[in-house]
């Protein structure tokens, strides 16, 4: 008897040992899946702060490149407008030579090089740019940051003598980007009339952009109080068989915009903005038999002779619109003024023919 209550102890404390071991198990096994779990986030927060800052490190490490001029007071000759000649190259060499004095010691290994892209008159400009292996300073915008560190660090170095360059004040010119972003006639389509071989005018507005690293410059801040009534801007309306204008072989007729009573003129633009010009006048006009053969009408504004920005890339300094070709014309159909032609021949052609019995 005594040893079947020794047996039935023994089975008693194995089975409670049994289940203790399988509760210790189920217990690790959840604090090993708790564990598990956690090191995941951890790992899922790591990757995504390490993706971060590889995404920070890409936007500030990237090669960034400004376009900028500079005055200098020397004396320009024509040797200077073509760069095989010692009178550029020697320019040439030292302007970069005091460029890259002044940009290693201000960025170091930051700073690439400098480029010349030519010398222009009065008395000699430098139209040049400036690369950087990576943007010198940390910010959101690093394009209009390396710009404003470029002019920054010149015009310090302007200050305290530029090599042995004198240096015109005020000459210091970041590059901008002008475009045109849109236009528009005052009326609406329905309501413009175009006839043939006469010229019409129509009142348009247009919209310009600047997508540079630099302000655009409005004539008043050029440093010359003289020509504060000047335009700052150059407006050409185009007749075009094509919609890109670069096309050498596109045909185009052109006409210079009456800006007589049009806004802002003399205005600039700041960076990432827009500029509305109103009450531009656009003066188009079409030879009948040619009318067939154009099938856009473009604007393209630059800088006037009196503008002191430069604008870094030319090619989206115009904007094209359907017109002239098809009923399908945005504005100014052909085929509407044929009609219009072809309708007024309908009605002489049995006046004459009646003429001709008599």
């Amino acid at each position: 008897m005594e040893f079947v209550k020794q047996l039935l102890c023994f089975s008693l404390v194995l089975l409670m040992s049994i289940g203790h071991v399988r509760l210790q198990t189920t217990d690790t096994a959840t604090d090993m899946e708790e564990l598990l779990a956690t090191d995941e986030v951890t790992t899922a927060d790591a990757a995504t702060d390490l993706l971060a800052t590889a995404s920070m490190v890409t936007a500030y490490s990237a090669t960034v490149t400004v376009k900028a001029s500079l005055g200098l007071n020397e004396v320009f000759t024509s040797d200077l407008n073509d760069p095989t000649t010692s009178a550029y190259q020697t320019l040439e060499t030292d302007f970069i030579s005091t460029m890259d004095d002044v940009f290693q010691t201000a960025y170091g290994a930051t700073y690439n090089k400098t480029v010349v892209e030519g010398f222009r008159a009065g008395s000699v400009y430098v139209d040049f740019r400036v690369v950087f292996n990576e943007a010198p300073v940390a910010s959101d915008d690093y394009v209009e940051a390396t710009t404003t560190a470029l002019t920054d660090t010149l015009t310090a170095a302007i200050s305290d003598g530029f090599g042995d360059f004198t240096v015109i004040a005020g000459s210091l010119v970041a590059a901008t980007d002008l475009s045109v972003s849109s236009f528009s006639f005052a009326e609406a389509a329905a309501d413009i009339d175009f006839d043939l071989n006469v010229d019409n005018i129509y009142t348009v507005s247009i919209t310009l952009a600047n997508g540079g690293g630099a302000s655009l410059k409005s004539i008043a801040a050029d440093g010359d109080s003289g020509n504060n009534n000047a335009d700052n801007f150059a407006i050409t309306f185009i007749v075009s068989d094509s919609n890109d204008l670069s096309d050498s072989t596109a045909l185009t007729i052109e006409s210079d915009a009456d800006v007589s009573e049009a806004t802002n003129m003399q205005a600039g633009i700041a960076i990432s903005s827009t500029l509305v010009l109103q009450d531009v006048y656009a003066l188009v006009n079409v030879p009948k038999a040619d009318c067939g053969l154009y099938k856009h009408l473009c604007v393209k504004v630059e800088g006037s002779t009196d503008s002191v920005f430069i604008d870094e890339d030319s090619t989206n300094d115009y904007k094209c619109i359907a017109a002239f070709a098809n009923n399908d014309a945005e504005y100014l159909p052909c085929s509407g003024c044929m009609t219009r032609v072809s309708f007024i021949v309908l009605l002489l052609v049995p006046l004459v023919s009646y003429y001709l019995t008599l």
